[in-house]
Formats: C-alpha cells, sequence, structure tokens
C-alpha cells in the first residue's frame, strides 16, 4: 500500500496561534482598556483646557469640538483594531473588552456630534419669491 507524504508543514503554517491563559488574558483586557480610557480622558481634558484657556471664545469652542469627534473617531478605530488583533491571537476577554470600549466610544461620538449639530442649527430654507407673510385681517392670506 503506497503511503501519501504527510503535510506537516503546511499544517504548521495553518495552525492558530495557542489561546493565552486565561489569568493573562484578563490582565491584557483590562490594561489596554484602562489605557484607551487614560488617553481618551487625557485627551478630552487637554481639550477642554484649551477652551478654558480661550475664554470660552465660540470660534475656539468649535474647533475644539470638531477636534474632540476626530480624535475619537481615531480612539474607536484604534480600540477595534486591537479587538481585532487581540481576536486574531484568541484572546477572548481582551476582545471582549476592547469591543466594549468601542460602543462607549461610539456612544461619545453620537454624543459629541448630537451637542455640535444641536449648537449649529441648519439655516432655515428660503422662503419663495412670491411669499407674503399672512396678518390677521389683511385679506392676503393664502
Amino acid at each position: 500500500m503506497p503511503s501519501t507524504p504527510s503535510p506537516i508543514g503546511r499544517s504548521r503554517m495553518l495552525r492558530r496561534p495557542a489561546a493565552p491563559p486565561r489569568a493573562v488574558d484578563i490582565v491584557l483586557g483590562v490594561l489596554s482598556f484602562g489605557a484607551v480610557g487614560v488617553v481618551f480622558v487625557g485627551r478630552m481634558f487637554a481639550y477642554g483646557m484649551d477652551v478654558w484657556a480661550a475664554g470660552g471664545s465660540p470660534d475656539v469652542a468649535d474647533q475644539v469640538s470638531l477636534a474632540q469627534m476626530a480624535f475619537t473617531w481615531k480612539v474607536l478605530i484604534v480600540s477595534l483594531l486591537l479587538a481585532g488583533v487581540a481576536a486574531l491571537l484568541r484572546a477572548r476577554w481582551t476582545a471582549a473588552l476592547q469591543l466594549v470600549a468601542v460602543v462607549l466610544l461610539f456612544g461619545l461620538t453620537v454624543l459629541l456630534r448630537h451637542d455640535f449639530d444641536r449648537s449649529h442649527p441648519a439655516p432655515p430654507a428660503p422662503l419663495n419669491s412670491g411669499y407674503t407673510p399672512c396678518y390677521s385681517g389683511s385679506g392676503r392670506c393664502n
């Protein structure tokens, strides 16, 4: 009976890495979640100090609001990439905690955008050229 060669080298290349021990996974997850939180809170504090140093100038406040949203999106993307790497390395707790960070950052981004949109309402639509206001008793109401 002829024997077929064993694809040992090929199976080693396709093998996924072993999952890290649960304690290491949890510690790395908490540390990465904490690092993202510290970086985010520190930068948001710095943005608040920028507005305070400018004396609450509306132009500076607008620029800072836009910068906060951009920074939050960047941190969200980095957290999503960290969650992906953790999932590839089979670190379940780290991936889960990074996904929690992604959800929190997405919620903060939505809140920042909502606050910015409320403070900058869209201009009203222009009136049509044949519009005449309707005053009580004028007889020109449509």
